[in-house]
């Protein structure tokens, strides 16, 4: 539970259990030491105002001697280049990280823009060959269509066909009877011709009339069986002609066919052309967010760095003041005025 408010006294018991515990004293550490409990200004105003009464406490009970302020500003020293060393080691980490992220991911956005554009041709040509194919069904409708009228058209010329076979039958059973007839006739006439030839002589020319009218029968009957054979023909020549464009047709459907299964397993290619384009694109996400976390902890490196230097900075602000306080109070520094380092423990 975080309390009402801070004061000086509270920062410093802060302060001393993080010394206890060997943890660094910083400012996040002991406003959560705090409870989370009051503003950063406030507690680096109090951290100040209590490493300067440190700063005064060590001055006037324990006098620095020079080793021990070559000491310090060696520390200083050292602090500082470790801390530069570091700094400039983790920037150039930093720095290659970057580069070989960047170049991954150009690597990466070129490649998913080759297959973009791949993917975008492909997707051209299955539109077209979705239209080609729409126009060769609705081609293929039309010619079935077409093939269903031509059978159609095939089955009645056929029972066209049977009808006058059959009326060709019957005419020629018509021809064989009047021909049989005559022949019976001209044999009834010889027979008779000797018993009956008074009587011959009279029906002759009613007879000869009556065989002139036979014979113009048989006439125009031969010339109907000529028409009759004439229409067999052109019927037999137009079911030649439909079942042939019945063979194309159905050569056609079969092509249609063989096509659509090619555009079938094209369609699959690119369906797996689509799948590994994601898989390269979720990498591609993935090498972003690995980039921005990168990009976010070197931020955090440079603001850890510069709160290091500021820190160094202020260290050493302390002890080159510690050192003019000392100065200031003792005129000079301190050893010179004995002769030996150790007088001051006198």
């Amino acid at each position: 539970m975080a309390r009402g408010g801070i004061n000086k006294a509270l920062v410093i018991e802060a302060r001393d259990t993080l010394l206890n515990r060997g943890e660094n004293p910083s400012i996040d550490a002991i406003r959560v030491e705090l409870g989370n409990t009051g503003s950063k200004s406030t507690i680096h105003r109090y951290l100040k105002e209590i490493e300067e009464e440190s700063s005064a406490r060590l001055d006037d009970e324990a006098l620095l001697s020079e080793p021990i302020k070559a000491l310090i500003s060696k520390l200083t020293a050292t602090l500082r280049q470790e801390a530069h060393s570091i700094v400039e080691s983790n920037k150039e980490q930093n720095q290659h990280r970057e580069q070989a992220l960047k170049a991954r991911i150009t690597e990466l956005e070129g490649i998913v823009a080759s297959q973009e554009k791949t993917l975008n041709t492909k997707e051209e040509a299955l539109q077209e060959k979705l239209v080609e194919l729409g126009e060769r069904k609705s081609l293929e409708g039309r010619l079935s269509s077409e093939l269903a009228e031509a059978k159609q058209a095939i089955t009645e010329q056929n029972a066209i066909v049977t009808e006058k076979q059959s009326h060709i039958d019957s005419l020629e059973e018509k021809h064989r009877h009047n021909r049989d007839a005559m022949e019976h006739y001209r044999q009834s006439v010889k027979e008779q011709r000797e018993q009956d030839q008074r009587n011959h002589e009279q029906q002759l020319h009613q007879l000869q009339a009556e065989i002139r009218a036979l014979n113009q029968t048989l006439s125009v009957k031969q010339n109907d069986i000529t028409g009759l054979n004439k229409d067999n023909g052109r019927l037999v020549a137009e079911i030649s002609a439909a079942q042939k464009t019945l063979a194309e047709l159905q050569a056609e459907s079969r092509k249609n066919h063989a096509q659509i299964d090619a555009q079938a397993s094209e369609n699959n290619v690119l369906k797996n052309e689509i799948k590994k384009n994601e898989s390269h694109i979720s990498e591609l996400e993935l090498l972003r967010k690995k980039h921005k976390a990168l990009t976010e902890w070197k931020e955090k490196s440079l603001l850890a760095q510069a709160k290091l230097e500021a820190e160094v900075a202020v260290k050493n602000e302390l002890v080159e003041r510690l050192l003019k306080e000392k100065s200031k109070n003792f005129g000079g520094p301190v050893g010179k005025e004995c002769g030996s380092p150790d007088c001051e423990y006198d």
